[in-house]
């Protein structure tokens, strides 16, 4: 998970949803109201379903933990060993989260294929192919596609919108753009869809040839648009109508999170209040993500529009033309034209804005896939013809199927990279999920659990500056809470939902406060002597060397003077400061266990005197 804001402000409310216990952003407090449930209410539904199946069709919790291993790529085997001769009954919710995140993925795959599936039959069956080959090994795809954030469903709800616009269905690429703006809860992604509308504009008003400019035909062209419109309008009240349905019933009052978040982004020092970022920061991730398919995937439209401007500038120049070699026409690179659009449009709107995130990036990814296909097609073909001119003859490479096979030889070095880019931020930094895996069974499993059950008392595990790599209450087992331990980190925590959760009435008796301006607010901290267990991130060199300070948890351990703390378990998560470039952004195989450095990912429990 690369993002806290997926934990926070996605998952600990799902948990609410679906277990009544979890963490509390002020997003969700009721005096601002910045998030809709009803982007969270479909995944609930899933995750109801999941329940009652993984209820009704009881495994061994061994098996289970090997699922869990199976979907989300884990290699851990301390859990293995935990559960190896305990069948366990309780509500396996690390099990659950995992087949959500994959049911995400699925869902993600399906709008990809939908996606290619257009480009193959509309546009051209060679750029479907490279299109894939891009997408599939995309390192930013491969983090984007699971992840539970209004930034990867407006992506995938923007290919199946596109996929249904190069079809012809313009109606219903309107509403899944409405369904996007209006139920996800990111207004900012309307900006996407605007050219979408355009579209459909403009064919209905050239929906009749128009052989006399009378004013039959005329009338004709007006209903058709105001049919667009009215329909588009009709689709966004019933959607409008579900989402306040739903974020009434949550927040007990009528709300319209879409507004509030728009306000308070558009006001000046909102979302920069959690960090600002200079340009290179988009730059450094397209590359790390995309490396040259991303340079591509940006030039495309240039590249695009130059060719079409130079053969209509030059016409008898058959260089520019190209003729022989396109098998698509104007109303091919018309749909081009209209795939990759959107992709400036955000660019120009993103890039500039001093708050920058990664997750911002991720609606324009499929963009950048296409794009950077139609850019190698019109190098290629260039260079070719060329090539052909030289030698005065037809080039054969311009066969489809040899253009194909070279383009996908081109991309090679790109897909070889991105999957090492993968490799390695799944190895490198998979290490939390290990951890609250482990900690969720050696709870269970420990003598202490019994008792705590039968009095609700509740179970702290304690971290510092280690908060955001919080994986979600999904890891915590019944009347276990996380515990923040003061850090150096100076803004706003979350604090535990009430039983009321975003209703007005969370407010009497809920015991921190919330603001909209970033404030630490002090109530958030527990004291070492609450925490059972303690997670942190502790460097080798800790034990002796004196290099570094040592961490802000075992200076609370060292400082309790009532407790007796232990090490229960140790994972290793890459040590960027130690570790050079190339090991630290690829996975190679050669060399790394004397290149990458590791810290350790720890686990600590207590042992107090009664």
């Amino acid at each position: 998970i690369t993002d806290c804001d997926e934990v926070f402000n996605y998952w600990e409310p799902l948990h609410f949803i679906l277990y009544g216990t979890g963490m509390q952003t002020w997003e969700y407090a009721p005096q601002y109201a910045l998030r809709t449930y009803a982007y969270l209410l479909p995944i609930a539904g899933l995750a109801k379903c999941l329940q009652f199946l993984l209820e009704f069709f009881p495994t061994s919790s061994l098996i289970r933990q090997q699922l869990f291993n199976l979907l989300l790529l884990q290699s851990s085997s301390l859990s293995t060993q935990l559960l190896s001769n305990n069948d366990i009954i309780v509500d396996d919710k690390p099990l659950l989260f995992a087949i959500l995140r994959s049911s995400l993925t699925i869902l993600s795959c399906y709008s990809e294929l939908s996606f290619l599936s257009s480009i193959h039959d509309t546009i051209s069956p060679t750029l479907a192919h490279w299109t894939a080959f891009c997408s599939f090994t995309a390192a930013g795809n491969f983090h984007a596609s699971p992840a539970l954030l209004p930034s990867s469903t407006v992506m995938i709800l923007w290919r199946v919108s596109a996929a249904n616009q190069l079809r012809g269905c313009d109606g219903y690429a309107i509403l899944w753009g409405l369904v996007a703006v209006l139920a996800v809860g990111w207004p900012f992604c309307a900006v996407l869809f605007v050219s979408t509308g355009l579209w459909a504009l403009w064919k209905a008003a050239r929906s009749l040839e128009q052989k006399k400019n009378d004013s039959s035909s005329t009338a004709i062209r007006c209903r058709s648009m105001v049919h667009v419109l009215t329909r588009t309008a009709v689709h966004a009240i019933i959607v409008q109508a579900f989402v306040l349905m739903i974020d009434y019933y949550y927040y007990g009052k009528i709300v319209s999170p879409i507004w509030n978040i728009f306000v308070y982004n558009a006001t000046a020092g909102g979302d920069e209040l959690y960090g600002v970022e200079p340009l290179s920061y988009y730059v450094k991730n397209l590359l790390l993500n995309f490396n040259f398919v991303g340079l591509l995937g940006i030039l495309s439209l240039p590249i695009l529009v130059g060719r079409k401007l130079l053969a209509s500038s030059f016409p008898r120049i058959e260089l520019f033309r190209g003729d022989d070699y396109y098998s698509s026409g104007t109303t091919s690179d018309s749909l081009k034209l209209l795939m990759l659009i959107p992709m400036y449009i955000w660019m120009a709107i993103v890039f500039p804005r001093p708050h920058k995130e990664e997750r911002f990036l991720f609606p324009i990814y499929p963009m950048l896939c296409f794009g950077a296909s139609i850019a190698l097609e019109e190098i290629m073909i260039l260079s070719m013809h060329v090539l052909s001119l030289v030698r005065s003859k037809k080039s054969t490479t311009s066969c489809p199927n040899k253009l194909k096979f070279l383009g996908l030889l081109l991309l090679s070095p790109f897909a070889v990279i991105s999957i090492s880019r993968s490799f390695a931020l799944h190895h490198n930094y998979s290490a939390p999920l290990d951890l609250y895996q482990y900690f969720y069974y050696h709870h269970i499993l420990s003598k202490d659990m019994a008792p705590a059950l039968q009095s609700n008392e509740v179970t702290y595990i304690c971290t510092a500056g280690e908060w955001y790599r919080f994986p979600s209450s999904f890891f915590l087992p019944p009347n276990t809470q996380l515990g923040f331990l003061k850090s150096s980190f100076s803004g706003q925590l979350p604090q535990p939902y009430t039983e009321y959760g975003s209703k007005q009435k969370s407010l009497e008796i809920q015991q921190g406060a919330f603001n909209d301006v970033n404030k630490e607010e002090m109530d958030r901290y527990v004291d070492i002597q609450q925490c059972s267990y303690v997670v942190e991130l502790v460097s080798t060199s800790d034990a002796g060397d004196g290099e570094e300070e040592t961490p802000e948890c075992l200076q609370y351990m060292n400082s309790d003077r009532s407790g007796d703390w232990t090490r229960v378990a140790t994972f290793k998560y890459l040590d960027a400061m130690k570790t050079n470039a190339i090991h630290r952004i690829l996975y190679i195989p050669f060399q790394r266990k004397s290149k990458a450095k590791y810290k350790g990912y720890n686990l600590y429990s207590v042992s107090r005197s009664r």
